[in-house]
């Protein structure tokens, strides 16, 4: 069996949330997870993010978008973090100039749009090695 596939039966069960404010890609973004994720749900904003979050009782990963309107990625990730220290956090952007050093310490990773296999195999061996799965 390949180490990509290794990897998604360690962390096939974990349930995600993808937040992005561009419909088309999280549109894009919630079918590519859905290859390595069997619990994958979309939220098209922070705010509404952070509802979906209380309402289910958490989730075990998070990957959001920076640059968002309202509520901006950055903010719900310091959010999340204050109360969630053990929640995966991965932070994606198409603003490279947005990869400031608080938030690369902040989020266990920090992807660049569009996000390719070679990331997802990252952040599966950085879920596993957090979560000692």
């Amino acid at each position: 069996m390949s180490d990509m596939k290794v990897m998604r039966e360690k962390v096939k069960s974990l349930s995600v949330l993808v937040i992005d404010d561009e419909e088309k890609v999280l549109e894009s973004s919630l079918v590519f997870m859905h290859k390595f994720f069997d619990h994958v749900d979309g939220a098209g904003d922070a705010e509404i993010a952070l509802d979906m979050y209380a309402q289910k009782g958490g989730y075990d990963v998070i990957v959001s978008d920076i640059r968002m309107p309202r509520m901006s990625g950055w903010e719900l990730i310091k959010s999340l973090r204050a109360t969630e220290d053990g929640l995966f956090i991965a932070a994606v952007t198409g603003s490279p100039e947005l990869g400031t050093e608080d938030l690369i310490r902040t989020c266990d990773i920090f992807m660049k749009k569009p996000v390719s296999i070679e990331d997802m195999v990252e952040m599966m061996r950085k879920i596993i090695e957090k979560r000692a799965l």
